[in-house]
Order: structure tokens, then sequence, then C-alpha cells
């Protein structure tokens, strides 16, 4: 199951509400404050969002929230007992809750380890480090080296000092 980002869409509480009711639309005309019908509004679904929640999920808590990713434009209003509903609160969002698609191709390889090329780092420069990796291993302390480790059983023959 792909991770998908969730959003939450909230409001403030209002005194004397008993439930909210949230309204979504990609289409701004849909959520026109002038033209606003609440459940009658076509291109709109909505969601009753009952007793003191704040709050909408989504999608977790609305699966039925379009997965279609761009903006939305989004109406709150709140009810009282009666069923009365308030003038909608708009607020728009940009939303994406599909998951792109899932690489095709992949493996596992062997990494080539640099120590087992023969003049890896022949040309890299002895700085004021610590430590140093060429064909063996050299400690350099105030750019002095004090001692050579070699992988393997036998020392690299080599014609320079220490090597």
């Amino acid at each position: 199951m792909p991770l998908i980002r969730k959003k939450r869409i909230w409001w403030e509480p209002v005194t004397g509400a008993t439930g909210y009711v949230v309204y979504v639309a990609m289409d701004s005309k849909a959520i026109d404050p002038d033209k606003f019908l609440w459940g009658d509004t076509a291109g709109m679904i909505f969601k009753p969002i009952p007793g003191k929640t704040t709050e909408a999920v989504v999608p977790d808590e609305w699966p039925e929230f379009p997965r279609r990713s761009g903006a939305y434009h989004i109406a709150i209003t709140s009810r009282d007992e009666a069923g009365n509903e308030s003038d909608p609160l708009f607020v728009s969002g940009t939303f994406s809750l599909v998951a792109p698609a899932s690489p095709s191709k992949g493996g596992i390889d062997d990494f080539p380890s640099p120590l087992l090329q023969p003049d890896a780092f022949d040309d890299v420069p002895v700085s004021q480090g610590r430590t140093f990796i060429g064909r063996g291993l050299e400690e350099v302390q105030q750019n002095r080296e004090v001692g050579n480790a070699y992988l393997g059983s036998e020392l690299p023959a080599r014609s320079e000092p220490g090597w």
C-alpha cells in the first residue's frame, strides 16, 4: 500500500453548533458564495461532521474525497440541533492524494571496493588529515607517516620507502 500524505481541513468551533458540514468541489463556480446552495449544489460532494469535531482528515476520515490532484474549493458550515446551517466559510487548497507509480526495474549489485583496484588512489595528495587510504592504510600525523597497515597477508611490492 502506498504512502499518501494526509491533509487536515480544520475550522474554529462555533458556539451553539451541534455539528458541521464540509463541502468540496474542484470547480470554483460550484462554491461561489452568491450561488451556494448547500447540499443541492451541482458538482460538489459533502460530509456531515457530527458533534464538536472541528476537523476532517483526508483521505482517512473521508474516503469519498476526490483523488484527482489539483486545487479544491471547500465550504464549511455549522449546524444547530434543528438542522439549520450557517453561511459557509470558504477555503481552498491543493491536494494530491495519489502516489506515483512504483519503479518498474531494479536490483542489487556488488559495489567494487576502491582498495581492490590497482593504483586507485595513487594520484590523491596526502593532506593534513589523519588517515589516507591507498594500497594500504597509512597513519599520518602532523604531515609525517607514522605507520602502515595492509589488507591481505602479504605486503605489496613497491620501491618507495614504507611499502
